[in-house]
This record gives C-alpha cells, structure tokens and sequence, in this order.
C-alpha cells in the first residue's frame, strides 16, 4: 500500500502533523490501533510463505477438497522429496504424517474403502512422529536433570525407542543422533556411555560438512556436556574428546555465538588442553585467535588467565604467577578459587622448598573460601579438599608422602587431584623438582 517511505515522511515531526486529519483524540486512537493490527497481520502473512511444507500441504489439501486430479501426482512427488529429505527431522515426520493422514480423508478415499484400506499407515506416521518429538524432549530434560538438577518425571523410553528402531539408523540422521544421545546420556558407567557417545562421533566424524544435517550441530551441546561431565569425574580421555569436538566446531566456524566467545567455553579450552598436554603452539594459537572474541568486560581477566596457563605449559612458572595474579575475576567468586588453585600450583613448582610462602598462600586461600562461604555453598569441599592435600604435600617426607599418596588415590577424584598424585609420586621416590622459569 505505501512502497515508498522517503526518510521525511517518517520524522515525528511528519507523523505528528497528521493528528489534525483527525477530528477527535478517539479516531486518532482507534487508527494507531488498526494500524498496529495491520501490521501484526502482515508480519503473519509475512512468514506463512516461508514455511514451503506448510505452502505445499495447504495447496495439496485445495486439490483434495475440489477432487482436482492435481493431487495424487503432487501427493506422491512431496511424499518423495520427503522421503529423499537428507535431514530426517521431527518436521519431516510431521509433515509426512500430516500428507499420509490426508489421503486417508476427502472424497476418493471414502470411495475406496476395502479391507486393504486400513489407517495402519496413519497411525504408525503419527507413532513415529510422536515418538521422536517425546524423545527430543527427554534428551533435553535428562540434560537440564544431569546439569542443573531439575528434576521431571521419568517416562519409560523402551516404547519409544521400539517404535524409532526402524529409523535408528544413518539414513535417518536425526532419528540416529537423538537416540543414542539419549542411551549415551542415560548411561551410569563411563565404558557403557562411551558405545554410544563412539557412534555419533564416528558419524561426525566422516560428513562433509557442507551436506551434513543440522541435527549433527543441534546434538553437540549434548556431547560436549557429556564429555565435561566425565573429565570431571577424572576420565582424562573425555577431555580429549572435548578439545576434538571444540576443533570441530572451530573448523566449521560454529564456535561463536552471535560473533562472541562465552568466557566459560575460553577458559575450559585452554585449561583442559594445558592439563591433556596439548601442544602449547596449539593453546597460543588458540589464544590469539579466540581471546580477542570474548565480551569486553570479560576480556582482560579471561586473557590473562589464558595467558598463566600458556606460560605454565611452557613451564615458564614465574611468568605464569604473575599472569595469574593479574587475573582478578572481581564478583566471580568460583573462577577467583580456580585462579588462585593455578596460581598455588604455578608457585609450588617454581620453588618447593618455599615451605613458607606456600604455607601463607594456602591460608590466604582458606580465608577466602570463608569469606565467601554462602557463595561456595556447594563447591567449596573440592577446594578445601585440594587445600588439605596440598598442606599434606608440603610437609610429608619420602615415607609420608607414600602414606598420602595412597589415602589421595582413595579419597576419589577432585579438582587437582592428579597433579598432586603425580608431586606426591615424585616425592615418595625422593625427587626434588627442579626450580624452573
């Protein structure tokens, strides 16, 4: 109705002049309201032509309500393309229940009714459907339950991975991925869950990527939590699995969120490649191409933590104490125990034997739980148990350190446990580390 909109007519000076058109307050109310509603409705019709699916399920259902001939060979070509679709999603399945429901409706397919002419079809299409949209969503509920404790009502899943089992395969890649994301993360053992997690990797791993389907992107939150989820729990291979699905994403550019790096995805990628020894090449490279893509109010603390772990990794401890020391993470509490728990580490192999300047960093680090003690509620027992470790490092003898190396293997995996295994396995043989940097 109105094609050109020249920058004067849309000054308010412009716009408020109209108001005198208008013989009362009311009529020029009702016409900013009609207006609004005009442009709520175009935005309406604006979208529906963007869903093709829809656009040719709506016409296919004209050609059926004239009894135009039209519709059989429009019906079996869209049933193809659906069919032939590479990605296999839940709209595939909808829209090829929806077809399959349709001819099953209108006026030739009442004239044929026979005992061949049973609505099987129909109702296994709207099974499957329903089962991979239930099954979606329970791969995002048992998620959110495994990361962030909420809790939903447990459902059993046979029946709905019984029903999929036809599809569960690479020909249907989003059926294939949703399922064994969900056996991967249901699984209670680290061997039991890897079978799975070993499947869509291996799927991954062989696509061009340009042809691949987009469920291959949607799945990989699932993935990467669940690799974090067991490096955590000490299994140092998932980090390497981690660091492999962090170059994938790099390598096809899927890394950044709306041009911008989450500070959390930054530091686990440089904290898991220095403990699994990556190439230090590999974390500078990593450093100068990513660190400038973080938030800038995250940038100078996130830069500088990097920074430490790039110079311990090199062993360059004193460089790395000062880098740490620089990385004030001001209201992030849990990442001020993270720096000050690499910050000890970086100082203890620099120098051992400063029985005493350790001791006082350990203090300081005690305090500072207790400072913070309502924030660290739930996190502060791996620090106080890396604390008491640590002091038990310090001052334990050749035999000692045995003794404590033992208890430490026992007490299970925490936060910077297998560093002090590995000092307390140095000092049980009676190895003085030597002073670098």
């Amino acid at each position: 109705m109105y094609p050109d909109f020249t920058e004067k007519k849309v000054n308010p000076d412009s716009i408020g002049a109209k108001a005198q058109n208008l013989s009362t307050p009311a009529k020029q109310s009702r016409a900013g309201s009609e207006l609004l509603e005009a442009v709520e409705e175009f935005l309406a019709v604006e979208q529906w032509p963007k869903n093709q699916r829809a656009h040719t399920f709506n016409k296919l259902q004209a050609f059926q309500r004239f009894q135009l001939p039209q519709f059989a060979k429009s019906y079996e070509s869209e049933m193809e393309l659906l069919q032939n679709n590479s990605e296999q999603d839940i709209n595939t399945f909808f829209y090829r229940h929806l077809l399959i429901e349709l001819s099953f409706n209108g006026f030739d397919a009442k004239m044929n009714r026979t005992s061949q002419n049973d609505l099987k079809p129909v109702i296994q299409s709207l099974d499957e459907f329903a089962a991979l949209k239930k099954l979606r969503y329970l791969c995002e509920a048992l998620s959110r339950k495994q990361i962030l404790g909420i809790s939903y009502n447990e459902e059993p899943v046979k029946d709905l991975l019984k029903i999929l089992e036809p599809n569960t395969n690479e020909h249907y890649p989003y059926v294939y991925l949703f399922v064994n994301v969900y056996r991967m993360m249901e699984e209670t053992a680290y061997a039991d869950s890897d079978v799975y997690y070993q499947f869509i990797k291996q799927f991954a791993d062989k696509q061009d990527f340009d042809k691949s389907p987009q469920s291959l992107t949607e799945i990989t939150t699932y993935t990467i939590n669940h690799c974090l989820k067991w490096y955590n729990k000490g299994y140092e291979t998932a980090g390497d699995e981690y660091l492999w699905w962090m170059e994938w994403k790099m390598k096809y550019d899927l890394l950044l969120e709306n041009g911008k790096l989450l500070p959390i995805v930054f530091r686990n990628i440089i904290s898991i490649a220095v403990l699994n020894k990556k190439n230090p090449e590999w974390i500078d490279k990593v450093i100068k191409t990513y660190a400038a893509r973080l938030p800038e109010e995250h940038y100078e603390t996130n830069l500088a933590f990097a920074q430490g772990l790039y110079q311990y990794a090199l062993k360059n401890h004193k460089e790395a104490i000062r880098q740490f020391l620089i990385a004030q993470a001001k209201e992030e509490v849990i990442f001020n125990c993270i720096i000050r728990r690499w910050q000890w580490v970086s100082l203890y192999e620099y120098d051992s034997a400063d029985i005493d300047a350790l001791l006082n960093h350990l203090f300081a680090f005690e305090k500072y739980l207790l400072r913070y003690k309502t924030e660290m509620q739930h996190l502060s027992g791996v620090f106080t148990t890396f604390i008491n470790y640590a002091g038990k490092l310090l001052k334990a003898n050749k035999s000692e350190a045995e003794a404590v190396l033992t208890e430490i293997k026992n007490a299970g995996h925490f936060p910077g446990s297998n560093w002090l295994i590995e000092q307390l396995a140095e000092k049980s043989k009676g190895a003085k580390p030597a002073k670098v940097g």
